[in-house]
């Protein structure tokens, strides 16, 4: 786990300094780490929302660099796979709540996603809609 948490602090140094490669090489190497952690501990909570993170790392750096199906599929991928998992997962089960957290921060994403992309279309422009409250 430490070994991916240096590549993500090098990772995010590359990403706000703009040097996409490194950035991208830098994820893409800690996902390779963090994916081996998950496939064995896949219970732990930690481990769980560390692999989620790499996932929408990736997805704003594709963001960023206009690659909008790769930027999806980093958004779409762990959503599915979260919600697969909750259909079969104990809800009494500690990592439960830690799966439907997942979902919630994947659905976040997804909607990000898609405000910016309706932004880019100029389909609707989202500063004149009124704020709705429930």
């Amino acid at each position: 786990m430490e070994t991916w948490r240096n590549l993500i602090c090098k990772a995010n140094q590359s990403f706000r300094a703009g040097d996409w490669k490194s950035a991208e090489s830098q994820y893409l190497t800690a996902m390779e780490r963090i994916d081996h952690l998950y496939k064995n501990y896949s219970d732990n909570e930690q481990i769980l929302m560390a692999w989620l993170a790499s996932y929408h790392n990736l997805s704003e750096l594709y963001g960023r660099l206009g690659r909008v199906d790769a930027q999806l599929s980093h958004i779409m991928q762990p959503y599915h796979q979260l919600k697969n998992r909750l259909m079969t997962q104990a809800d009494h089960e500690p990592i439960y709540a830690a799966i439907l957290h997942g979902i919630n921060l994947s659905c976040k994403e997804l909607y990000l996603y898609q405000k910016q992309q309706l932004e880019l279309s100029g389909g609707v422009n989202l500063k004149y809609q009124q704020q709705v409250f429930h």
